[in-house]
């Protein structure tokens, strides 16, 4: 399920696992850096080799089996992590880079009629929890198969347990913070604003940046309101009590979209009826299966006419790289051929959802790091090219 708000009744057993992402938590996560220092990365004569130290600093999933990335389900007494562990990309939707924003407001937020539009830019990163979400997808989902209720599987003695929830929670934040921290050390960023990590496991004391903007979807949570015990669960939607800030995204080439409050810098409080949540996902245009088929034919065409295959090759050259595994021929990830159609309901939709208000921040890609395709199916597609 994507972008639908469910409420279920926690103590209602027999409920099936398959409502419910494996992707658990997931989100994005947004820092401000400052505008000298962003310019003179992207005008740089060696952004080339920038872009090439970025993909190959950041760890990926999709690169190699080998890999695992993320903190671990279990923790100690106090949530603290029990093993080091390494942060990086967890599934083929994940990005990190250098994004440009045109944000509209006053330079004075005692003079709001002198509103205008600003240059910013922000280090954007999208990731998940990594291990920390698939232990805990999977022990969730033996449980419910067994009869479990929710607050019985989330109760301090259930399984996956109360830490669990409290763990994988924070999981996927940790390791986009983790990220960031590492592209900006790539990028030569150094002067981010820090906080210690609470749960850093022992003799390993890592500090995260401070985001502006951090956002979590498929999320759980429990209604304190009611008297029955009722979970919120966000699919595919960014729930507002659990994020900070606002972001949905757009296909990857227009990147994500925020809002703020008037005055452009604070947060806003959103409310509506859809359970103060927001849709983050946008349509879908074709299966993975469909658009891996017809990339790879694309690519077969193009070789056979001496042409280039994408048709906005040098639009995605200056502003993407991608670590993929090394099939003999390497084809752009599906996102950079329309997998998902861009961002639509702020213009169609913005007083119903609660952000008419707001102040919208367009942040658009500059130098980023995406997710390869999934190996298995670019061992196919690479193979077909190859074959002819």
């Amino acid at each position: 399920f994507k972008n639908i708000v469910m409420r279920i009744n926690g103590v209602e057993p027999n409920l099936t696992p398959e409502v419910f992402s494996s992707n658990w938590f997931a989100g994005v996560s947004a820092v401000k850096i400052p505008n000298d220092k962003a310019e003179a990365i992207l005008s740089a004569k060696n952004r080339a080799t920038l872009m090439d130290n970025l993909k190959t600093a950041i760890p990926s999933e999709m690169t190699s089996s080998d890999v695992q990335v993320g903190p671990g389900i279990e923790g100690d007494e106090c949530d603290r992590d029990k093993e080091v562990w390494v942060a990086g990309f967890d599934s083929p939707g994940c990005c990190v880079g250098v994004y440009s924003a045109s944000q509209s407001r006053s330079p004075d937020s005692a003079h709001t009629g002198m509103s205008r539009l600003h240059r910013d830019y922000y280090l954007v990163c999208k990731a998940g929890g990594g291990v920390a979400a698939q232990v805990f997808h999977a022990r969730l989902s033996a449980a419910l198969k067994k009869g479990a209720t929710l607050e019985e599987c989330f109760s301090d003695s259930g399984e996956p347990g109360a830490q669990a929830l409290r763990r994988v929670s924070a999981a996927a934040k940790r390791n986009r913070s983790r990220i960031i921290a590492l592209a900006a050390e790539t990028l030569g960023i150094l002067n981010l604003e820090t906080i210690g990590d609470s749960s850093n496991p022992p003799g390993k004391p890592y500090r995260l940046p401070v985001s502006q903007f951090d956002v979590s979807y498929n999320s759980i949570v429990l209604d304190e309101t009611t008297s029955t015990p009722v979970y919120q669960y966000s699919a595919g939607c960014v729930d507002a009590k659990v994020s900070h800030g606002l972001i949905t995204s757009s296909n990857v080439a227009e990147g994500f979209v925020a809002f703020a409050a008037a005055d452009g810098e604070s947060t806003i409080r959103l409310r509506n009826s859809a359970h103060n949540c927001i849709p983050f996902s946008t349509t879908r245009m074709f299966t993975n299966r469909d658009i891996i088929t017809s990339i790879a034919k694309t690519h077969k065409e193009a070789i056979k006419n001496q042409v280039v295959a994408h048709p906005d090759k040098d639009f995605i050259s200056a502003r993407f790289a991608w670590n993929a595994k090394n099939y003999g021929y390497d084809l752009e990830p599906p996102p950079l051929w329309g997998s998902h159609s861009g961002e639509t309901f702020v213009s169609e939709w913005s007083r119903e959802i609660g952000v008419s208000r707001a102040s919208v921040i367009r942040m658009q890609p500059e130098l980023v790091i995406i997710s390869g395709t999934d190996p298995g199916k670019l061992r196919v597609a690479a193979k077909a090219v190859l074959n002819g």
